[in-house]
C-alpha cells in the first residue's frame, strides 16, 4: 500500500549515493505563491542516483573552467562598474560568512563600490549582531539595515508557522525581495549574491548553466499574493493591516526590473564557491566570528548563526522532509572532499533532527503560542510515509545512516 504523502513529496523514499540527501529535499520558490496546497518540486536525480547537488559538485572539480569563469566576470562587472565612486552593486547579508566575502572581494578585488543592504532577522543573536558590525566596520562597508515592522513580522511568522510550517518564511522575503528593491530605489542595476541555489541543490541542475538568478524567484505579477499562506486581503482583513503595513514583504513587478535592466547574479557561478572557504576568508577580513557553542541540530558553530529562530527553521525541515540541519551541512562537506560519506552519517546519527532548545522559548512568545499548540501543529506537519508513531515516540521511517 502507497502511504500518502504531504507537500507534493515523492511517496518512495531514497537517498543520494554521494552525499546524504534524499529526493524528499523541496525546491526553492517564490514564497508569494506558497499556500498550504502547494505541492513541492524536489531535488532532481540521474540514473545512476547521485543527485543534481553531487553533479554540480562533480562539475565544479571536473568540468568548469574557472580560469574562463573569472575571465568573464571581470567582462561583467565593466559593465556595471561607475567610474564616479557611486554606489555600482548591491551585496544583500546579515554578515554571515558568504555574504561578507562576496563584499569584500567585489570591492577590494574587483574595485567596485558595493552598498550592503540587510533585512533585520526576526530575533537577532549576539554573535549575529556583532558580526553584522564587524562586516561594516572591519570589513569598511556602507550598509543599509532594514528592520521590518515587529507587529506584522510576528504575525507572518505565526501565519506561516501555523499554514506552513514554515516560520522562517518572512525573513525569506526580505533576503529575497529586499536587495533588488533598494537597487531600482537607487538606480542600482547589479545584484550580488554568493553560492548559486544548485550548491545545496535548491534549484534544477539545468539552472547551473547560468550565473543569473531567475525572476520566478522574486517578481510576481499576479493580483494573487500569498503571506504566510494567507492571501494578502484575508491578512489585511484578519489583522486590519494596511497596504502600507505589507509592502516590504510584497514581491516585485517584471516591468519595474525590466525598465532598471536589473541583473541578479551569484558570484560563485564566476568564482568556485565552498562554504568552509568563506568562513575562513571573513574571519580573516572582516572579523567574522564563530559562536561560542555548537549550533542545535549540526556539528559546526559558522553557518546561520544570526537570527534565534534559525534553529527551529531546521527544525521544521527535518519533520517536514525528513532531513535535519546536520544532514544539510555533513552533504555539502562530502561534496567538497571535508569529510567522507561514513563520517556525514555518524554525525547525522548523533546530531540530526535534535529540537533547538536554545532560544526555544523565545520562539514560541515570538510567534504568541504555547508549547503545546506548537507540538500540535508540528505533528500535524509530520507527513505518513516519512514517520511512524510508537507509544507517543515519533520516528523516522528512512535515515541516510541505517
Amino acid at each position: 500500500m502507497t502511504l500518502s504523502s504531504k507537500y507534493g513529496l515523492p511517496s518512495e523514499v531514497f537517498f543520494c549515493k554521494k552525499c546524504l540527501m534524499s529526493n524528499q529535499k523541496a525546491h526553492s520558490v517564490n514564497e508569494t505563491t506558497h499556500t498550504p496546497n502547494s505541492k513541492k518540486t524536489g531535488l532532481g536525480f540521474d540514473d545512476e542516483g547521485i543527485c543534481d547537488a553531487c553533479k554540480y559538485a562533480e562539475a565544479k572539480d571536473k568540468k568548469i573552467d574557472w580560469d574562463e569563469r573569472e575571465k568573464k566576470l571581470g567582462k561583467m562587472l565593466d559593465k556595471f562598474r561607475k567610474k564616479d565612486g557611486s554606489y555600482d552593486c548591491i551585496v544583500s547579508g546579515s554578515g554571515g560568512k558568504d555574504s561578507v566575502k562576496v563584499a569584500h572581494i567585489l570591492k577590494y578585488k574587483y574595485g567596485m563600490h558595493p552598498l550592503t543592504v540587510t533585512w533585520a532577522p526576526h530575533m537577532y543573536t549576539e554573535i549575529g549582531r556583532k558580526n553584522l558590525d564587524n562586516w561594516i566596520n572591519v570589513g569598511g562597508f556602507d550598509n543599509l539595515l532594514f528592520t521590518a515592522n515587529g507587529k506584522v513580522m510576528k504575525k507572518l511568522t505565526y501565519e506561516a508557522f501555523k499554514n506552513l510550517y514554515f516560520p522562517f518564511q518572512p525573513f525569506k522575503f526580505g533576503i529575497k525581495f529586499w536587495a533588488a528593491k533598494m537597487a531600482l530605489k537607487f538606480n542600482i542595476n547589479l545584484v550580488m549574491y554568493g553560492e548559486p541555489y544548485i550548491e545545496y541543490g535548491s534549484t534544477p541542475y539545468q539552472e547551473s548553466n547560468s550565473p543569473k538568478l531567475g525572476l520566478d524567484y522574486f517578481v510576481n505579477d499576479s493580483k494573487d499574493i500569498y503571506l504566510g499562506g494567507l492571501h494578502v486581503n484575508e491578512l489585511k482583513e484578519k489583522y486590519n493591516f494596511e497596504d502600507n503595513d505589507l509592502l516590504p514583504f510584497m514581491p516585485l513587478r517584471s516591468v519595474d526590473v525590466k525598465n532598471n535592466n536589473l541583473s541578479v547574479e551569484y558570484l560563485g557561478w564566476y568564482l568556485r564557491w565552498d562554504p568552509q572557504d568563506a568562513y575562513y576568508y571573513a574571519v580573516e577580513n572582516c572579523g567574522f566570528e564563530p559562536d561560542d557553542e555548537r549550533t542545535e541540530g549540526t556539528y559546526g558553530k559558522y553557518s546561520s548563526i544570526d537570527d534565534r529562530i534559525d534553529g527551529l527553521h531546521y527544525f521544521t525541515h527535518y519533520i517536514k522532509f525528513g532531513l535535519g540541519r546536520c544532514t544539510y551541512d555533513a552533504s555539502q562537506e562530502i561534496r567538497n572532499n571535508h569529510i567522507t560519506r561514513e563520517e556525514g552519517q555518524s554525525l547525522c546519527k548523533k546530531f540530526d533532527g535534535e529540537l533547538p532548545k536554545r532560544y526555544f522559548k523565545e520562539c514560541l512568545e515570538y510567534m504568541g503560542i504555547s508549547e503545546i499548540d506548537f507540538w500540535d501543529i508540528t505533528n500535524k506537519a509530520r507527513s505518513e510515509h516519512l514517520w511512524t508513531k510508537n507509544n507517543n515516540d515519533w520516528k523516522l521511517k528512512h535515515v541516510s545512516f541505517d
